[in-house]
């Protein structure tokens, strides 16, 4: 955190430092990350940079400002609202992405370039690209999974013939919208593996853990006497 004249400067990643966020705060990030894995994309778009938003083609927000030059483009945000309705339910969300392709393309390919490309995200949803980043269980690591993340683009919509302005020009947009579904269940017992718990979510209350120990009681009975046998687990903190 940083203190300017207009006041205290706060990141994403100051928040994340000093508290434990929500779940699913990553997917927009971590899907252009899978995404840049598929060369094509990269080759429509380039790659994506967020410490030099100036010059890339991507943005991990709802950006207005893009130039001519620059397109095609895309963003990719979070859209809609989130609603919570239990700590024991699903929490759903929508991710958007808009593609702002450049003005210069004849009418009769319009419509036939949005219909591809909303095709190309159908696919990429059902592939292992997104499928990588579902948290079937949660000490199954992979590198761009996103916690409770339990369903994701198994739901696309697809406004066909919407248009946008850039630098006053008039240019065709392509918006598929994604709904993803977060399992709050499955996000409680992942902060376990965080050292961390549902009670106590800002502390890393289970990092000097080490061993549990525990004992078996036998039942007791007629002419028998009682017998404990000791067990003990030891914990492995990543």
């Amino acid at each position: 955190m940083s203190t300017q004249d207009f006041g205290l400067t706060i990141k994403q990643e100051d928040l994340d430092r000093e508290f434990l966020t929500g779940p699913g705060e990553d997917i927009v990030r971590k899907t252009i990350l899978q995404m840049q894995k598929v060369p094509q994309f990269v080759k429509l778009f380039g790659t994506w940079d967020p410490a030099k938003p100036d010059i890339s083609r991507w943005a991990d927000y709802q950006r207005f400002d893009w130039s001519i030059r620059m397109l095609p483009a895309i963003n990719v945000f979070f859209s809609q609202n989130e609603e919570k309705q239990s700590e024991n339910s699903y929490l759903p969300g929508n991710v958007s992405f808009q593609v702002y392709w450049p003005p210069n393309q004849r009418r009769s390919d319009l419509q036939r370039v949005q219909a591809a490309f909303k095709g190309i995200m159908e696919n990429l949803f059902a592939s292992a690209y997104v499928g990588d980043m579902l948290d079937e269980l949660y000490y199954i690591q992979r590198d761009n999974k996103v916690y409770g993340l339990n369903e994701y683009g198994k739901n696309l919509t697809w406004p066909p013939n919407v248009e946008g302005i850039v630098e006053s020009e008039l240019v065709p947009v392509t918006i598929v919208e994604a709904k993803y579904r977060i399992d709050l269940r499955s996000w409680y017992r992942a902060l376990e593996f965080m050292n961390r718990t549902k009670d106590e979510p800002f502390k890393e209350t289970l990092a000097d853990l080490t061993r549990i120990e525990g004992e078996y009681d036998g039942n007791i009975d007629d002419g028998t006497t009682e017998v404990a046998v000791p067990d003990g687990i030891n914990v492995q903190n990543p």
